[in-house]
Parts: structure tokens; sequence; C-alpha cells
């Protein structure tokens, strides 16, 4: 029994192996799993699969803008602290505001790529292209 062309081509392509010893799908994940940290690893180890060195940069530069946001929140937090506790409240509902888009994206990601898609983050998508070396 043979598969149909396209699922055999996706299987095909899901079982090569990228330069870092792990097959698409994981090396992927791995870029996504720890946040920008582990989608800059990925992103300088991995040097022949685009679509991972895209899912790394994508990482990178997303996981990296929420982290910086975030940071610009909690440093209005603290300046508040010493100027007014409604200025504290507010940058610190909006890292938490920042931290929650960061943990639904990051599920979404995951479980995206383990189903075989390809998540696309808005604002971010366009710029993973370049950095991943795709245009």
């Amino acid at each position: 029994m043979s598969l149909p062309a396209s699922a055999a081509s996706r299987a095909g392509a899901e079982a090569s192996e990228t330069s870092i010893g792990l097959t698409r799908t994981n090396a992927s994940a791995l870029a996504y799993s720890a946040g920008w940290i582990s989608g800059l690893l990925v992103l300088w180890l991995e040097a022949r699969d685009r679509e991972t060195r895209w899912h790394a940069a994508q990482a990178t530069l997303g996981f990296g803008w929420l982290t910086v946001i975030a940071g610009c929140c909690l440093l209005v937090a603290a300046v508040g602290l010493t100027w007014s506790l409604t200025v504290f409240r507010v940058g610190l509902w909006a890292a938490q505001g920042v931290i929650v888009v960061g943990l639904v994206l990051w599920v979404w990601s995951l479980a995206t790529v383990a189903l075989g898609g390809r998540p696309r983050w808005p604002l971010i998508g366009a710029r993973a292209e370049r950095l991943a070396g795709n245009r």
C-alpha cells in the first residue's frame, strides 16, 4: 500500500534531518521551546534547513520583542513605586498582559508546529524571512 503523493512528499520532508541532527518538526519546536534564547541558539546552529531557520528567527524576534516590552512595562511599574500607586499598577498589569500574550503565542506556535503547520505571527513573519536568509 502506498501513500498519496502529497502525504509521501510530506513524510519525506518531515523525515529529513536538519544540520543539528533533528527532524524539521523537532528542530522547529525546539526553536520555540525556551523563547528567544532557544530561537537564537537554533538560528545560530542550523545552517541548512530554511524552514527551521525561519521558525528560529520568528521565535527570536517575537519573544525578544515581547521580553523588551515586558521589561519596559516593569520599568514603568518600578518608577511608579516612587511616584504613584496607580502608575505602578498599570505598569504591572501591562507587563502581566504581555506575559499572557507571550504564553498564548508560545502554546499556539508549539501546537501548530507539532501538527505540521507554520505559525506566522503578525508583524514578525516578514522580518523573520529576512533574518532567516530566505529572501
